[in-house]
């Protein structure tokens, strides 16, 4: 795929979308939100890929939008963000397999809202979140303001905001936001060994087990346990269910090739 501010690498089952603007610390601009969007629309329908990498070029993840950007053809901001910014957010979040966000230095801004709608993040011991709009006098946007108070709690997630005050890559595996914490030397291979295992597990699995939980967070419980219920019915009788039970029985790894 060919795309000016965005390289996509596929490696066996794991796809790799890096923001590559290392110049610039990765910040969005215009072009790279249509081009996130290809991206994502493409690895998300593409079924021989398994496991998703989202990533930086070069010193950080993304330093949030470029604000030297002068000749976008956004009309306001509600424009950029419906238009723009929301398909790609959609594309992470409704796509039926594991993103792995693997976040090395700055995530500020838009870029701090890419990495929490990531269903899974590796950070890098240098690296932070970082709500940065208050200090241009703004509200957090991108849905930061849905993910933090889910992880931090409001009063912490408030503070953060208004104040913006960095969360350091050890503070998010401390409010869950970080599933792993490696060294900067570490993260690209720690993230794509754990892309690789992913994908050897059952996609159906995975797959389910993430609209499951994400729906969970807007419905109630027994809407849940009734979702559960309808996925489980299907899923019981599947190939894939019969190989992981022949798999255990006889003692071996399963093959959902």
């Amino acid at each position: 795929m060919d795309l000016e501010t965005i390289n996509v690498e596929k490696i066996e089952k794991v796809a790799i979308i890096k923001l590559n603007r290392p110049e610039l610390l990765n910040a969005v601009n215009e072009q790279l939100v249509w081009d996130f969007q290809k991206a994502t629309e493409s690895v998300k329908n593409d079924e021989s890929i398994r496991v998703v990498i989202i990533t930086g070029s070069g010193r950080g993840f993304s330093a949030g939008a470029d604000l030297s950007e002068r000749k976008a053809s956004w009309k306001g901001s509600k424009d950029a963000l419906m238009r723009g910014y929301k398909p790609f957010f959609e594309n992470i979040t409704s796509m039926p397999k594991p993103v792995i966000g693997a976040i090395a230095g700055p995530a500020a801004g838009i870029g701090a809202a890419i990495a929490m709608s990531c269903d899974l993040r590796v950070m890098s011991d240098d690296s932070y979140i970082l709500s940065v709009f208050s200090n241009i006098a703004l509200v957090p946007d991108g849905g930061l303001s849905w993910y933090l108070p889910k992880f931090m709690g409001f009063a912490k997630a408030y503070e953060h905001a208004i104040e913006a005050k960095k969360i350091s890559a050890q503070d998010c595996l401390k409010y869950g936001i970080a599933n792993k914490v490696v060294s900067r030397d570490e993260l690209e291979t720690i993230t794509l060994e754990w892309a690789h295992k992913l994908s050897k597990r059952s996609s159906q699995s995975l797959n389910h087990t993430k609209r499951l939980m994400r729906e969970s967070l807007e419905v109630g419980y027994w809407n849940t346990f009734q979702n559960e219920a309808e996925i489980q019915n299907e899923l019981t009788v599947s190939d894939q269910n019969r190989e992981a039970v022949k798999a255990f029985l006889e003692k071996r790894e399963p093959n959902f090739d």
